[in-house]
């Protein structure tokens, strides 16, 4: 097991009662800093994070050391500002599918938020004898060798055109791109989902940021019943573990991202293509046999429609899952299903889950077989809360499906937020999941900057009244 490091990136926090005081307060501190050179930034960031009140105009800056911090401070490119004039805004996580997940993610979290590591070992050691492997040697094939134990150091801001592309490296790695063909199977890449996502859920709750509701997608609804206590975690580890197992031996299929609304999809859907999720007002996929899917294509891109192939080996949400539905309705019958402690949306009604819905075999038979209605479940899970939506796994996939879902209006994208960075997106792991930990703080969210230092053991030090 590895052991606990500190973290490499500290997040700093100011406020004040006006602009101009906050102003004031950032330059007081890097000049402070400048003639403290010989601090450790941890301490700075835990007594500016203990010690000062929070006043509506705020401002954070995530930094490396402090010679970083000196130079974030004095570059407003590198701090992110606001002004929190209402009450504090609840928070509704939001798990996402297949899809963005991709060797190595959250590696860095792994190694340096022990959280998070213990939930990862916790279930990838329940899932051994299900999977007839140790996950973690799929999501992290180098994890114990020295090759990958160095944290990122640069406060990259860039991305990796060639992945963001779908092109590899000349040189890639042989490790990475066997795990990577491992991690696309079905049978591995749901529960290696599932397992990233309960995780870092679970290190987000830990630092004091609790979910009022919640809303999955497709495989995120699982992470969702488990967390809301529907399922107890061995049984989500179980049942995603042998649904996955199950969708493996079904024959393959194929999945189509198209621009149409429901007036316009319904005439194409037959015994062979199937509805499989509504994304968005004009975001739909169809899933279905591959040639069906094919000749879709064919004829919708003749029309000038920009279609989508997905990145997949099954057709799911479909007809063609039904091979499956009485195994998987026989393995639910053994779990001692409760009613969610949690609210959360559900994907086949696109509305609340009911106690009567999720205590029942035949919902997760539905739940395989029917169309993910994510779309009407956002804009319900909107007009009910108004929350903060935060993304809990990679990517920022969701978080673009609700910015088409919700009612225009420009103050929304600043409360949709990502935790785990794209696999093409540079930015260290930590560093990333920092800066979305300052967001969440500039718009209101209490931190518990206690729980947040539980395993590191910070100092406070004297900073003068003045500084602020």
């Amino acid at each position: 097991m590895l052991t606990s490091i500190s973290r490499p990136w500290q997040l700093l926090v100011l406020s004040a009662h006006t602009d101009s005081a906050l102003k004031t307060a950032t330059v007081n501190l890097a000049d402070y800093l400048r003639q403290h050179r010989d601090f450790n930034l941890a301490d700075v960031a835990h007594t500016l994070q203990r010690e000062q009140q929070a006043f509506k105009h705020r401002r954070m800056v995530v930094c490396r050391d402090i010679e970083d911090a000196i130079a974030a401070l004095e570059d407003p490119r590198r701090f992110l500002t606001n002004i929190q004039e209402t009450k504090e805004r609840p928070v509704a996580f939001m798990f996402p599918g297949l899809g963005t997940h991709y060797v190595n993610m959250a590696w860095e979290l792994y190694q340096v938020e022990p959280v998070f590591r213990d939930r990862v070992d916790y279930c990838c050691e329940f899932l051994k004898l299900l999977l007839d492997r140790d996950l973690r040697d799929v999501i992290y094939p180098h994890r114990g060798s020295q090759q990958d134990q160095q944290l990122p150091q640069e406060n990259s801001q860039g991305l990796d055109l060639r992945k963001m592309l779908g092109r590899s490296q000349t040189q890639t790695d042989a490790k990475i791109v066997a795990a990577t063909s491992l991690l696309n199977q079905t049978h591995l890449a749901q529960p290696a989902i599932f397992v990233i996502e309960y995780a870092l859920a679970q290190l987000l709750i830990s630092w004091g940021i609790g979910p009022v509701a919640m809303i999955g997608y497709s495989i995120g609804e699982y992470v969702a019943a488990t967390l809301a206590g529907v399922l107890s975690l061995e049984e989500g580890l179980t049942l995603i573990a042998a649904r996955a197992q199950m969708i493996q031996k079904l024959p393959g299929g194929a999945m189509l991202a198209v621009p149409l609304s429901q007036t316009e999809i319904s005439p194409l859907l037959n015994d062979k293509l199937s509805l499989s999720a509504v994304n968005g007002p004009s975001m739909r996929v169809i899933a279905g046999e591959t040639n069906a899917i094919e000749a879709l294509e064919q004829q919708l891109t003749k029309k000038g429609l920009a279609c989508r192939r997905l990145e997949t080996s099954h057709a799911f949400h479909s007809h063609m899952m039904e091979g499956a539905t009485s195994d998987l309705r026989e393995l639910v019958k053994t779990f001692n299903l409760q009613p969610p402690k949690i609210p959360y949306i559900s994907n086949v009604t696109g509305t609340w889950i009911t106690a009567a819905s999720a205590t029942n075999p035949d919902y997760w038979v539905k739940h395989l077989c029917q169309p993910v209605l994510f779309a009407p479940g956002m804009q319900e899970l909107w007009k009910k809360l108004y929350p903060i939506l935060l993304e809990v796994g990679p990517g920022q996939t969701l978080g673009s499906f609700a910015l088409q879902c919700i009612e225009n209006n420009p103050a929304v994208s600043q409360i949709i937020l990502p935790s785990l960075r794209y696999s093409y997106d540079k930015k260290p792991d930590l560093a990333f999941l920092l800066k979305t930990l300052g967001r969440l703080w500039l718009a209101g969210v209490q931190i518990d900057w206690a729980r947040f230092y539980a395993h590191e053991r910070p100092h406070p030090i004297p900073l003068p009244a003045y500084l602020f």
